[in-house]
């Protein structure tokens, strides 16, 4: 029997640029799959019943949403799923359906998964059950064409819009939100309505419904939000905008609709709400990820890790640089870090780590950029470096941070090229009696959940999993809206969607921040980040280090001096005094409940990064009693035996080095 996702069968659609005549009959997404059946046979019998079921049954569903299976072998049975937009009308979802299942047939004859997304409606169909599984792997983008006039200021409304709209949906048992924001551009600066809606099947769990939102707010802002529309869809979810509506008024979350909309009755669905990208919109792409492209990435952050040495040239090209371009990694001249950096002057020093220098720079488009410069005698960092470079190039998310490039000098020097993040790294801050009082509590929740959402993409990104294995605050930087990204990923992993643990004999990291499986026994998964991020949290909550109490002489680390106070109803002594009692006593009291299940010792109790996430941003969500957390009884956080590890002594009292985005070991 074949999965709906398996990779053998998954194919690539590249759509094009549609015309006016070919949109309107075309759907947003269309996705054939599987092995092919035969006609007649009792498969395809079945599945002819179990679309006219779907069809008769889920427009008089209060939730317009049906589930079917047809046939009791499970060798022939067929397993669907249809639903309509709750501003559908009876007619109008059977109506959408009707054309779903046309489309079906003539695109995808005789395959025995496919999935249909309509502007109004969602058919899908396969051999084997899919119910409850989250599926965001597949994607397609559509978007305007015509750019808005202040971008920056436009995406920063409308990603607000959007998050307001999934948190809303994130309350909701039927999944679907939308919404309008009048918002101002550039250069009249009129009030322009744009309309939002996020929507995901009612099939997945809130927490995978979210999940699958984030991604699909992240390709969005990724891709095209600048565009005056723009939409992302999955199979799970979509998340969509414009500047025309295309729903009904009724599904509005957010704002108000607009003068001209109000005291009219609307109709069910927008004029032209099927055609709304006619010609303004191109569908840009449709990715189904195969196996042979997953194998082939893997196979090469492999060769970039394995390869020890690289080949002894007199011009700025060796094997390194073959791996980068591979990787589609941006390789900049070195005259022009040359210039940026005033030919590496002391002036421009940040500062020097074991495998070389770092350098601020300024490149001739005016980006402030940081730039490490790495001999071949840094054999180690160089590795990492090439590891960060395999895996970083391929992330884009605003809560991790980004490399720009990398060039390779003469001599067989790598120099590696950063965004610049002008308030440095998390703990310059936290740590800081004078730069404390910048984190307010607003500010500090806001670099919690940020850290989170990073987090959240790195641990289901497609169809890999990346683990950092070194989160602390000296590795979230913070830009110059204190907004929190995550950096060094040098250790960072990049492991299988489907496995859950695996084991390395080189204990790598900072120990204190450590899950105590990876410490002792060498076993990391996404359990091990989440133990990490629970450790940097309370750091923000407390503003004290962990490791501070041992530098006093108290035996007791930081999780287990929270936990005393918890269990004895006095978890508010232990808030920073340095918010100077300014802050919500019960969201911090939520956020240091959140730590503790976050530091739980029993890695299967953790919470997972998405779970997380929509703890901080609801309070409706229960949360369990956590059990007694992990730590190390009498362990010095500051330190780890190097015999056990290579690469595994504290950053934290290393200087400037914090504000590398990768540092050496």
């Amino acid at each position: 029997m074949t999965s709906f996702l398996s990779p053998k069968f998954l194919v690539l659609l590249i759509f094009v640029l549609l015309s006016d005549k070919s949109f309107e009959s075309d759907p947003l997404y269309t996705l054939c799959l599987g092995e092919n059946y035969t006609s007649p046979s009792p498969y395809a019998s079945n599945l002819h019943f179990l679309l006219a079921n779907l069809i008769s049954q889920t427009p008089n569903d209060k939730a317009f949403y049906s589930t079917q299976r047809v046939g009791s072998d499970n060798l022939t049975a067929s397993f669907g799923l249809a639903q309509c937009r709750l501003d559908s009308s009876p007619t109008s979802c059977a109506d959408c359906l009707n054309r779903a299942a046309y489309i079906v047939n003539n695109s995808c004859p005789g395959n025995k998964s496919a999935f249909v997304r309509n502007e109004l409606c969602v058919l899908r169909y396969a051999d084997s059950l899919f119910f409850s599984v989250l599926e965001a792997s597949s994607f397609a983008y559509l978007f305007k064409n015509n750019k808005v006039g202040n971008p920056v200021a436009f995406k920063n409304q409308v990603n607000g819009m959007l998050n307001g709209l999934i948190q809303a949906v994130m309350k909701s048992e039927l999944k679907i939100a939308a919404g309008m924001l009048s918002i101002s551009t550039e250069p009249n600066y009129q009030k322009l309505p744009i309309y939002g809606l996020v929507w995901c099947l009612m099939d997945i769990s809130q927490v995978d419904c979210f999940q699958c939102l984030e991604q699909a707010l992240n390709g969005i802002e990724g891709c095209c939000g600048d565009k005056f529309g723009a939409g992302y869809f999955t199979i799970s979810c979509i998340v969509t905008y414009d500047d025309h509506p295309f729903f009904s008024l009724s599904l509005f979350q957010i704002g108000s609709p607009p003068e001209r909309a109000r005291g009219k009755e609307q109709p069910e669905n927008p004029p032209g709400a099927g055609s709304r990208f006619n010609n303004r919109k191109k569908l840009i792409l449709a990715i189904s990820v195969s196996a042979a492209i997953l194998s082939a990435f893997i196979v090469l952050c492999i060769i970039l890790i394995g390869r020890s040495r690289l080949a002894h040239r007199s011009t700025p090209k060796c094997g390194v640089e073959e791996d980068l371009r591979a990787i589609k990694f941006v390789m900049l001249p070195f005259a022009s870090l040359k210039s940026a950096t005033s030919n590496f002057s002391d002036e421009n020093k940040l500062g020097e780590g074991r495998c070389g220098p770092v350098y601020k720079g300024v490149l001739s488009d005016g980006r402030q950029i940081v730039v490490k410069r790495l001999s071949k005698a840094s054999g180690q960092g160089l590795t990492e470096l090439r590891n960060e470079a395999a895996l970083v190039a391929q992330l884009q998310h605003k809560n991790l941070v980004k490399l720009l490039g990398c060039c390779i000098e003469e001599e067989e020097k790598l120099l590696v090229v950063y965004e610049y993040l002008p308030n440095a790294s998390l703990d310059r801050h936290l740590f800081d009696p004078a730069r404390r009082a910048q984190l307010e509590w607003k500010r500090r929740h806001a670099i919690i959940s940020g850290i989170a959402r990073g987090l959240v993409y790195l641990h289901n990104h497609s169809r890999v999993r990346i683990i950092h294995r070194d989160l602390n605050a000296s590795n979230v930087l913070l830009d110059a809206d204190m907004n929190p990204k995550i950096a060094n990923f040098g250790l960072a992993k990049l492991v299988g969607i489907n496995e859950s643990q695996w084991n390395t004999k080189q204990i790598t990291g900072t120990f204190g921040y450590m899950a105590p499986e990876y410490a002792t026994r060498g076993l990391y998964s996404v359990k091990s980040d989440v133990f990490s991020y629970g450790m940097v949290v309370l750091e923000i909550i407390t503003g004290r280090r962990n490791g501070s109490f041992i530098e006093l002489g108290n035996e007791l680390n930081l999780q287990t001096h929270v936990w005393q106070h918890w269990n004895q109803g006095k978890a508010e002594e232990i808030i920073d005094i340095g918010l100077g009692g300014v802050y919500n006593l019960e969201e911090v009291l939520r956020c240091i409940h959140i730590c503790l299940l976050c530091l739980q010792a029993d890695p299967m109790q953790r919470p997972s990064m998405a779970m997380v996430v929509l703890m901080l941003s609801t309070n409706t969500e229960m949360l369990s009693a956590p059990s007694l957390p992990a730590y190390f009884t009498g362990a010095n956080p500051s330190s780890v035996s190097s015999e056990s590890s290579s690469s595994g002594v504290s950053k934290n009292d290393l200087p400037l080095v914090d504000q590398l985005i990768a540092s050496c070991r």
